[in-house]
């Protein structure tokens, strides 16, 4: 017996299965990964992502410090969830979309030269997994950028604000710069 989703994709049912159209590739048993300790706010973790053979994100996982809490188990599942959506062929970007600036606690400073504060673990995740595998076009669509990258983008809409006069035997040639726009 086969049906009809919402997306339109087909689900067929043989013995009390339920199957939604090919089951994605398993990802190899081997990869690299790298491991960040992290401390957002009173809250501290440690973010592990392993990377395919070209770079890619294939596995996040999560694991707060405090074994047993809530938190702990929020973590896991959103791990769990990260990880299934990547290798469903998610995009990374939909994932940091989401979580940046998620506004729960543990909040506040953190210990990342990068970045400074973040307004729950869930958006230091979003934040650490955009600068380090997506491409600063779309991390400043995001506003998520180093903060040398922010000092220079600042500096570069500032001059790029100047507005440009035509002035007797300089024609178009001198900019007037003006304060930026503070918004």
């Amino acid at each position: 017996m086969a049906d009809r989703t919402v997306d339109g994709m087909a689900r067929t049912q043989r013995s009390g299965e339920h199957s939604l159209g090919q089951v994605p590739p398993r990802a190899p048993r081997r990869l690299k990964s790298t491991t960040r300790s992290f401390n957002v706010g009173e809250g501290k973790g440690y973010l592990t992502v392993a990377c395919t053979e070209e770079g890619r994100p294939a596995a996040v996982t999560i694991f707060m410090a405090k074994q047993g809490s809530t938190m702990a188990g929020l973590m896991d599942g959103f791990s769990t969830t990260i990880t299934q959506g990547l290798r469903h062929q998610v995009p990374l970007e939909v994932f940091v979309r989401e979580y940046v600036s998620m506004r729960f606690e543990p909040a506040g400073m953190t210990n990342d030269p990068e970045i400074k504060q973040a307004t729950s673990v869930l958006d230091y995740v979003g934040r650490r997994l955009a600068l380090d595998y997506l491409p600063y076009e779309t991390r400043v669509e995001f506003g998520v950028l180093t903060a040398d990258e922010r000092a220079a983008k600042e500096l570069q809409d500032s001059v790029g604000d100047a507005a440009w006069t035509d002035m007797i035997g300089l024609a178009m040639s001198a900019p007037t710069v003006t304060s930026p726009r503070r918004g």
